[in-house]
């Protein structure tokens, strides 16, 4: 596998994340923790503590203040070494990961205009598509099929309906929004390298 290690606009891309509750704040409660006031998150976090893990409220929070003060997203260099964000392009336009998504995923929020990562380049014959594409043509093709046609009229649930959030497109299940306390203070920080939090 290789790598190049490019700048990318975050907010200009769509990534296909592998998360679920345990690891996103924002598909267990409907709204990313960043667009949160800091005593909306310190009362949540007081009240769950540490149990949802990355899901944690306080999790991706935390990680933004850390790369920011850091000038992560700026720094090229970072991305050579171990714990870069790496990512691959498919066909479908998509990226997928195989390490930075919380990273990439707080940039997005964030509204980073720029960012460095290692980016996988491929030359293959064969279309690869993300995860997320892939499910959904499956899914396509199983509500064709008879049984899946009988199952929905009488109101029943198939066999693969219990799937969960893991393999989705952020555009999909993510709200991007442009402005919150925590965002303004925090990018503000950044950009004057004045600290607020």
């Amino acid at each position: 596998m290789s790598y190049e290690v490019k700048q990318i606009n975050p907010t200009q891309c769509t990534f296909t994340y592998n998360l679920g509750e345990y690891d996103c704040y924002e598909l267990r409660k409907g709204v990313c923790s960043l667009y949160l006031s800091e005593a909306e998150a310190l009362e949540i976090s007081k009240e769950e503590g540490n149990f949802f893990g990355d899901g944690n409220v306080m999790h991706c929070r935390n990680l933004a203040k850390s790369l920011l003060k850091a000038d992560y997203y700026n720094n090229i260099t970072v991305q050579e070494e171990d714990y870069s964000i790496r990512m691959h392009p498919r066909d479908c336009g998509h990226y997928v990961f195989t390490d930075g998504q919380h990273r990439t995923c707080i940039a997005k929020h964030l509204n980073l205009q720029s960012m460095y990562a290692c980016v996988e380049s491929y030359e293959i014959e064969e279309e690869i598509k993300c995860r997320a594409c892939y499910d959904k043509i499956e899914k396509e093709v199983e509500s064709e099929s008879i049984l899946n046609k009988i199952f929905s009229r009488l109101n029943l649930k198939s066999k693969n309906s219990h799937k969960g959030f893991r393999d989705f497109i952020d555009d999909e299940r993510m709200d991007f929004n442009k402005t919150s306390s925590f965002i303004e203070e925090n990018v503000r920080f950044e950009k004057t390298g004045v600290e607020n939090f």
